[in-house]
C-alpha cells in the first residue's frame, strides 16, 4: 500500500469458552431474581435494555467468581498485548455490570465509544461475557472501522481498546433475550513522586 498506508491487525479479541456455563447460568437466574441493587433502564428509540450491578457487598461469592474470569482474560489479553498499559500498579475493575436486550427493538444501536469525554477517560480496556447464545445475524457487537462483528456464543469473553477509535453498537436481537455481564478496566490513579 502506498501514500504511508499501512494494514494493521485489529486489537477486538474474542476467547472461547472464558466463562464456564455454569457460571453463564448462574449469573442470568440473579439478573431476573434481583431486587435490591442499582437497576438502570433504557427505553427510547436508540436503547432499550435493562442493567443491574452486581456488588462484592450483596453477592460476594459471585461477584468473586467474576472477577476471577475478569482477571484471567485481562491477563490473556495483556500477554498478547503488553504495551496496552505499561503502569506501576494494576489495572481496576470493580463495577460487574449484568444486562438483558429483550428482543424487537433492544439494544444500544448508536454507534459509540467507551471513552468519549471527560468523565470515562480513566476507561483503558472493555470486557465482556455473553451470557447465551444468539441467533446468527443479531444480537451482535459490531465494529465500525474494523468492520466486524462478533456474535453472542455463551461464554463467549470479548476485550478491546476503550478509545474512540473502536466505534461499536449493540445489533437488534429478534429471537429471544440477548444476556451479558460487561464493564471496563480503568486506569489506576498514580501520582508522580515529588
Amino acid at each position: 500500500m502506498g501514500d504511508g498506508y499501512y494494514l494493521m491487525s485489529n486489537f477486538i479479541r474474542s476467547y472461547t469458552e472464558a466463562m464456564p456455563d455454569d457460571l453463564c447460568d448462574t449469573l442470568i437466574a440473579w439478573f431476573d431474581q434481583a431486587e435490591d441493587v442499582r437497576i438502570e433502564e433504557a427505553n427510547r428509540l436508540t436503547r432499550k435494555d435493562k442493567q443491574k450491578w452486581l456488588t462484592f457487598n450483596e453477592n460476594s461469592d459471585l461477584y468473586t467468581r467474576v472477577q476471577k474470569v475478569k482477571y484471567d482474560m485481562m491477563h490473556r489479553y495483556l500477554t498478547e498485548f503488553p504495551f496496552a498499559y505499561r503502569g506501576t500498579k494494576k489495572l481496576v475493575s470493580p463495577d460487574v455490570k449484568v444486562q438483558s436486550t429483550p428482543p424487537f427493538g433492544g439494544g444500544f444501536h448508536n454507534w459509540h465509544s467507551e471513552v468519549c469525554n471527560w468523565e470515562n477517560m480513566s476507561r483503558c480496556l472493555v470486557w465482556t461475557f455473553y451470557l447465551n447464545d444468539i441467533e446468527l445475524d443479531e444480537g451482535e457487537t459490531e465494529f465500525l472501522y474494523e468492520k466486524m462483528r462478533v456474535r453472542p456464543r455463551k461464554g463467549l469473553g470479548c476485550m478491546f481498546p476503550a478509545g474512540w477509535t473502536f466505534q461499536h453498537r449493540g445489533n437488534p436481537v429478534h429471537s429471544a433475550t440477548k444476556y451479558m455481564a460487561t464493564g471496563w478496566w480503568h486506569y489506576p490513579e498514580e501520582k508522580l513522586p515529588k
